[in-house]
């Protein structure tokens, strides 16, 4: 009965629901909040992404914002409610930006503090992967009716539920969750700041289905959670990325795939968030695709140095599988194990061709997809990284990475 008291809501969701507006609030009433823009690739400038303490009052924060010269911000939408765009003030009362970022990192207060900046996908992305329409009435179909035992969440461009190549249902179904963002359906659209999570790039639709791909036909009874934090062109903000990692974390999920990377400067606030939950959710993150040492420009997420990291990198095709210059990024310390990512088969219709596409991203998706193979429920972060770990194959020319071997995917 449960079951369907819970698909029934979703229906009704989806023919009356209205996407949920984001949540935006001006200090000033003379100045509206600027969205970060998604098309840079440098810093914001004066825009600063922090991150409250728990159990501050809106009065609080109210205070704080003013002290450092906010002029409007953003909370996220959806995910950690203490987590905020600031746009501020050049100067205020005499101190410079940098000088009031360097406070909040001291500010008890405060859990982290970091410029903004922009966070692109590297792929390759192949066109014509998304539909042009989706239809309602064919996304209800891919939703589960009944929880799942393992749940993957993938921090991605989003997803096109009606790729022909999920033939089973395998979306969260949010209706079954404790809390919700009010009309939450399946996942949560960080970009537009709504309820339907589409993809309209491709690649976390290729991603997602590589994952599927390694749990279809095995009887595990698995879901997976989209959150979408970039936009068409592959771009997203630091923010963005932060509130949809907050809101998979909100979901305890058991895998989150993040087939992204940025280089050099590291975010506080992210790795805060990936250390919290350390013992608990694995990160499966792709390793770069520029063919770089990682232990010397650090990649990141990849590149922390939690227990609950898996970077995976991409290897070529050969018996036994090499790196590939110059894509595979490496390293001895910051990069675990390599995954066939060089040049693999993506159908994008049935019955036509198969494509070609390239990069970490997809060895990481298919590794997570793994990864939730192997999880069973209580399990230690150690063992179950061991449980991954124990069908890696050795080889000679994998000698740059950690341990020197591959995930046969």
């Amino acid at each position: 009965m449960m079951k369907k008291i819970g698909y029934l809501f979703l229906i009704l969701c989806f023919i009356s629901c209205e996407s949920e507006l984001i949540e935006t609030t001006p200090i000033n009433e003379q100045q509206q909040l600027q969205k970060a823009s998604t098309t840079s690739t440098t810093d914001k400038g004066e825009n600063v992404v922090i991150r409250f303490t728990d159990g501050l009052s809106a009065t609080e924060k109210d205070a704080i914002r003013a002290e450092y010269g906010v002029i409007s911000y953003e909370a996220c939408s959806c995910g950690d409610k203490n987590l905020e765009s600031w746009d501020l003030e050049t100067i205020h009362e005499g101190a410079t930006i940098e000088e009031r970022v360097t406070s909040m990192e001291q500010d008890p207060e405060m859990e982290g503090a970091d410029f903004e900046f922009d966070i692109a996908i590297s792929s390759q992305v192949p066109t014509g992967v998304v539909a042009s329409q989706i239809h309602n009435q064919s996304v209800l179909q891919k939703i589960k009716t009944e929880k799942a035992s393992v749940t993957i969440g993938v921090l991605d461009t989003g997803i096109d539920p009606t790729y022909f190549g999920f033939e089973q249902a395998f979306l969260h179904n949010s209706s079954f969750d404790a809390e919700t963002c009010g009309n939450e359906l399946f996942g949560w659209n960080f970009v537009e700041n709504n309820n339907l999570p589409f993809d309209d790039n491709g690649h976390g639709t290729i991603v997602s289905y590589l994952a599927y791909q390694q749990l279809e036909n095995t009887g595990i009874n698995f879901e997976i959670v989209p959150a979408k934090a970039f936009n068409a062109e592959g771009k997203g903000s630091l923010f963005q990325v932060g509130c949809g990692l907050s809101y998979l974390i909100n979901k305890k999920v058991n895998i989150i795939n993040m087939s992204f990377g940025w280089t050099e400067t590291s975010s506080t606030i992210i790795e805060n968030y990936i250390k919290e939950v350390e013992r608990d959710i694995l990160m499966v993150t792709s390793a770069g695709n520029t063919g770089l040492d990682n232990d010397l420009v650090a990649h990141f997420p990849s590149s922390y140095t939690t227990a609950n990291i898996l970077a995976v990198t991409a290897v070529n095709n050969e018996i036994p599988p090499n790196l590939e210059s110059p894509i595979s990024n490496y390293g001895f310390v910051s990069v675990d194990i390599g995954v066939k990512g060089i040049g693999l088969p993506f159908y994008i219709e049935p019955e036509t061709a198969p494509i070609s596409i390239t990069g970490s991203s997809y060895s990481s998706a298919k590794a997570a997809g793994f990864s939730a193979l192997k999880y069973q429920e209580g399990m230690s972060m150690s063992v179950f990284y061991h449980k991954i770990l124990q069908d890696k194959i050795q080889s000679s020319g994998l000698y740059q990475i950690k341990y020197a071997s591959y995930l046969d995917l």
